[in-house]
């Protein structure tokens, strides 16, 4: 038996893992491609040989995929449900609110204790002081697995029972960020259409904001090049479906994802999906 098991070993995933190697914990790690175990059982973990190996060899298991449907189908097999018993499942993957209520469901029909957290940086700040991660649950399971968590990131904050509090938190950052970016975007189209180079507006924004970037590729016409802390048309997409999703279970309104939502599909609709973010001004120069 280890201490813990992480399942997923993306960016993120591995940097999870990583994080819990250092503080010294024993630690199980499990991903589809198993080549991305080498350089964490080069640093001390143990390579699960399947999925139901991984959930087996630890009572706590950290999930960290895409998606919570992602995880549900690696869960499919009841021979591997069975093995959710009496163990305590962190899940640090993206998910709306309502997801969270039928996870935290489903894995108490297991046996299973619950909770939901999501991590609000980078994968470079994870095991940092700088690191946030937020999560919710029954707080026994959260006392059982916060010397853990702790270990993963110096901003960690317990939400209380709420399962929805992690994603709902996330999901207003998100829409904080979008908000930047789409508010970016339109605030270069200002400038271009009055003749204002857009690195006079890069020049008056804060060190380290997140319109730095987005503008200086729409100054430099470099669309092609993805920012380190940008993202592509494509993965804009997904993020402004999240919040059209939560807006649409809630019942409330929409107008903000939609606006956001109708620009990126023009954009994808022209070729961009694959290109920064910021292409997204290329197809709003002309007036539809």
């Amino acid at each position: 038996m280890t201490e813990i098991s992480v399942i997923g070993l993306g960016a993120m995933g591995t940097a999870l893992a990583m994080a819990l190697v250092g503080a010294n914990r024993e630690l199980t790690v499990w991903n589809r491609t198993s080549e991305k175990t080498r350089p964490l059982v080069a640093a001390g973990a143990r390579q699960a040989a399947s999925i139901d190996d991984a959930i087996a060899a630890s009572p706590k298991v950290i999930v960290c995929l895409p998606s919570y449907s992602a995880t549900s189908e690696l869960f499919e097999d009841k021979d591997t449900q069975a093995l959710l018993a009496g163990r305590t499942v962190v899940q640090l993957s993206t998910a709306s609110p309502k997801e969270a209520v039928d996870a935290e469901k489903w894995f108490a029909e297991r046996n299973a204790s619950f909770l939901a957290g999501a991590i609000l940086c980078w994968p470079g700040s994870i095991g940092t002081e700088n690191g946030k991660i937020v999560v919710a649950g029954q707080q026994k399971a959260f006392e059982d697995c916060s010397s853990e968590l702790r270990a993963l990131a110096g901003g960690l904050r317990y939400l209380g029972p709420n399962i929805r509090a992690p994603s709902t938190v996330d999901l207003a950052f998100l829409s904080r960020t979008l908000g930047i970016i789409f508010g970016s975007i339109h605030g270069a189209l200002v400038c271009e259409a009055e003749g204002v180079p857009v690195s006079e507006f890069t020049a008056i924004l804060p060190p380290g904001d997140r319109a730095v970037p987005l503008t200086e590729t729409i100054n430099n016409g470099t669309f092609d090049t993805i920012s380190e802390a940008g993202a592509s048309v494509d993965v804009a997409w997904a993020a402004v479906r999240q919040l059209q999703q939560q807006a649409q279970d809630s019942g409330i309104n929409s107008e903000l994802p939609d606006l956001m939502a109708a620009w990126v599909n023009r954009a994808q609709a022209a070729g961009f999906g694959a290109q920064e973010t910021a292409a997204v001004i290329k197809t709003l120069r002309t007036k539809i």
